[in-house]
């Protein structure tokens, strides 16, 4: 199992580079495999390469009530995102126990490779939208905190201390 590293490492600020199938860092079937296990393991229904010490542009999402839908994003891409927004509370495992409303699309048109390099398309509405785009940020070098205001995440570690 991997370690997922807390904010405020560096890693989670830069974005990440591609990942190289043709010369690979590391094999990316044995990565995804290893990133769902640390997923489910601390909880999670996402978790991005950077947020495991792991500079490649890959992210896994997956839900533990059915673990055979975990799977590896590699070189996501967004094509298209709809108007329509909602906001939710979100969660991040870089930031435990700290959740915070997040505005976002409701729907996302994607596309990515998989684990053996075979590219895919794809559309995620509701929860695995929101999941998809937040750890999507993370490739980006982006955190949920850096999507709201100096206030709101005030409250959302004060409400965090309190639940503890």
């Amino acid at each position: 199992m991997l370690k997922v590293i807390h904010h405020p490492a560096d890693i989670l600020k830069e974005r990440m580079p591609e990942f190289d199938f043709l010369n690979p860092s590391e094999d990316p079937v044995q990565l995804e495999k290893d990133m769902i296990e640390t997923m489910f393991a601390n909880g999670g229904i996402g978790l991005s390469a950077n947020q495991v010490g792991k500079r490649v542009r890959m992210f896994v999402m997956g839900n533990k009530e059915d673990p055979e839908s975990a799977q590896g994003f590699f070189n996501p891409h967004i094509i298209a995102t709809t108007e329509r927004l909602s906001e939710m509370d979100e969660g991040c495992l870089s930031f435990p126990g700290i959740y915070a409303k997040i505005k976002r699309p409701n729907g996302v048109m994607v596309r990515w490779q998989t684990s053996s390099g075979e590219t895919k398309e794809g559309e995620f509405y509701g929860y695995a939208c929101r999941c998809f785009l937040h750890e999507f940020d993370h490739l980006e070098g982006i955190t949920y905190r850096d999507r709201i205001s100096d206030l709101k995440w005030a409250l959302a570690v004060k409400q965090s201390k309190k639940r503890k």
